[in-house]
């Protein structure tokens, strides 16, 4: 999520892949996938769907900007997701990657809201025919936690607008054909620093990291990083916010990380894993927990 008005991501060097023609499926998959995220994030509703931003004392409502929704920077009233057009692609294009290069692994999104970006990798993995791969879906299902720590601010834990139940996620699912209790689909539920820990998760090809704050950041990278299998694709939706931006910097201060960040539009960028890492530096972590009574 990135709401209005936000720092854009520092230049980077590299190209974007998806800036390329993308790889041809049939012409009749192509265009439900097409459709299929067009619905998803609300451009197919566009005589009825407004945009959303914050506005400093609450949500302000305003007419559809077709370019605002591509780049993901307002939030959608009927559509289910809020990350924009070119950060969907990138998603398929993750996926595509992986899958051509054998990459093990399923995928995984941390910070799901309505649940649309999870639906569009799972309609993406089917039509690959990697339906022996999972959909991973981690929220706490009740909108972002109070802060911790002085590292985030309060007002992420107060927008009723983030909360969205697990049953709502499930409907939105069915709504697009998927079996909700299918078993390849897998919910997390809780606060990450909670349910992370014990989610169940194996390896993972593509990790989507949707948390916006510094903390639950963190909660990600030090339970999940060591799960993505080489070669695989993270993703950082809102690397533009201040309190991710750091918490990605200082993550990879501490352990010596040097991959190259591709940014996908004006807030979020990837980034192609080289490397584990050796010995996690959980002294670090621990500060950021919850102290023991």
């Amino acid at each position: 999520m990135e709401p209005a008005g936000k720092c854009e991501v520092p230049k980077t060097t590299t190209q974007s892949p998806f800036d390329q023609t993308p790889i041809e499926f049939d012409v009749l998959a192509r265009r439900y996938l097409d459709t299929v995220r067009d619905s998803i994030i609300g451009l197919t509703h566009r005589t009825t769907e407004k945009g959303c931003t914050m506005d400093g004392v609450g949500i302000a409502v305003k007419p559809l900007d077709i370019l605002e929704r591509v780049e993901g920077r307002d939030w959608p009233i009927f559509g289910l997701t809020m990350v924009g057009q070119r950060r969907m692609h990138n998603i398929e294009w993750a996926l595509r990657k992986v899958v051509t290069e054998g990459v093990q692994g399923d995928f995984m999104e941390c910070g799901v809201w309505r649940g649309g970006a999870s639906i569009f990798a799972r309609a993406v993995l089917d039509v690959l025919g990697e339906s022996r791969r999972k959909v991973i879906l981690a929220d706490s299902f009740e909108g972002l936690p109070a802060p911790r720590t002085s590292n985030d601010p309060t007002f992420y834990s107060k927008i009723d607008y983030l909360r969205v139940s697990l049953e709502t996620v499930k409907i939105n699912i069915a709504s697009y054909g998927i079996n909700p209790e299918s078993v390849n689909l897998q919910y997390c539920k809780g606060y990450f620093v909670d349910s992370l820990p014990v989610c169940h998760v194996d390896k993972l090809a593509v990790l989507r990291m949707d948390g916006d704050m510094y903390e639950s950041t963190m909660d990600q990278l030090f339970n999940l990083y060591n799960k993505v299998s080489i070669g695989g694709v993270v993703i950082v939706d809102d690397y533009c916010l201040p309190e991710c931006l750091r918490a990605i910097t200082d993550f990879n201060t501490w352990h010596n990380l040097n991959e190259q960040l591709v940014p996908i539009d004006k807030c979020a960028v990837y980034w192609v894993k080289h490397a584990d890492i050796p010995s996690l530096h959980l002294e670090k972590y621990q500060e950021l927990l919850p102290k023991k009574q």
